[in-house]
C-alpha cells in the first residue's frame, strides 16, 4: 500500500452494491477497503501505451494488404462520376434514385 495518509487521499466512491457487496466480503479478514482494492488492481493488466503511431499504422498497413481493392474507385473518381461541376449530383440512369421524380 502507498504510503500517504489516508486523511490526504481523494476518498473513492463506489457506485455498484455488487461490489459493496463483494467488498464487504473481502474485507472480513481484518483486510482494509484500500488494500483489497490495490491487490484487485494489481492484478489486472496494465493497458498498452497509447501514442504508438507507427505501430498502429504498421497494423492498418498489414490488414489493408489483405483487402482486394480493385474496382474500389478513389474517392476523387467517385465524386467526379457522381458530381457536376457545380457540385450537384448528376442524374444516372445507374444511381438507384435516379426514377424518382
Amino acid at each position: 500500500m502507498s504510503t500517504t495518509a489516508w486523511r490526504r487521499q481523494p476518498p473513492t466512491t463506489i457506485r455498484s452494491a455488487r461490489a459493496i457487496a463483494r467488498l464487504a466480503l473481502l474485507t472480513r479478514d481484518a483486510r482494509s477497503q484500500a488494500q483489497v482494492i490495490e491487490d484487485a488492481l494489481d492484478r489486472m493488466p496494465l493497458p498498452e501505451a497509447a501514442g504508438d503511431l507507427a505501430l498502429w499504422r504498421a497494423d492498418v498497413e498489414r490488414l489493408l494488404a489483405g483487402v482486394d481493392r480493385d474496382g474500389v474507385p478513389t474517392m476523387a473518381a467517385f465524386d467526379a462520376a457522381e458530381y457536376g461541376e457545380n457540385g450537384l449530383p448528376r442524374r444516372s440512369s445507374t444511381h438507384p434514385h435516379s426514377s424518382r421524380s
